[in-house]
């Protein structure tokens, strides 16, 4: 699944205003599960994993580091989304959080948290764009899992595709 994961818990606490009562365990968990999933879809499968590797050889040259940088803060921000969705549920709080559980900070950090994230995400895929070399691992020949899409930077829990797969709805 993954082989290095990119932050850890200390990284999101230093960066984000999270309320400390998620367990260590609980939290590399998001943090891995959205390197996963919403880090490699920002940069698609070839560069997500060549990225990968060369943070776990550490073998980075100058703007895959930059470029890293800019995606530790976008992976930060999707954990963080994550992290507080959990803790908005009924499901996380035990009797002591529920009397103490202020859902309005929670909502600003949230709100506050998607408008930055949108930002970054438009960087790091600039950032891309502007790299010949991070461009080419991008969009290589043989990227057919999750291909790099310089005009997808969505962060919302919907997709809508660019066009529709039966363009006519009554079509059968």
């Amino acid at each position: 699944m993954v082989r290095i994961i990119f932050i850890d818990d200390n990284f999101l606490y230093k960066n984000f205003p999270l309320p400390q009562r998620m367990d260590r365990a609980s939290l590399l968990s998001i943090i891995q599960l959205e390197q996963f999933t919403s880090t490699q879809d920002l940069l698609g499968t070839c560069l997500y994993e060549d990225l990968e590797d060369k943070v776990y050889n550490q073998t980075l040259n100058a703007s895959e580091e930059a470029l890293f940088k800019l995606v530790k803060y976008s992976l930060s921000m999707y954990a963080a989304k994550s992290a507080i969705s959990i803790l908005r549920s009924e499901t996380s709080r035990t009797k002591r959080e529920e009397s103490n559980a202020d859902q309005y900070v929670l909502d600003t950090i949230l709100s506050t948290i998607e408008s930055k994230l949108a930002y970054i995400n438009k960087r790091v895929v600039e950032y891309i764009k502007a790299d010949t070399a991070l461009h080419a691992t991008a969009t290589a020949d043989g990227c057919d899992n999750d291909v790099f899409d310089e005009t997808d930077t969505y962060n919302s829990s919907i997709y809508y595709p660019k066009e529709p797969k039966n363009k006519d709805c009554n079509a059968g």
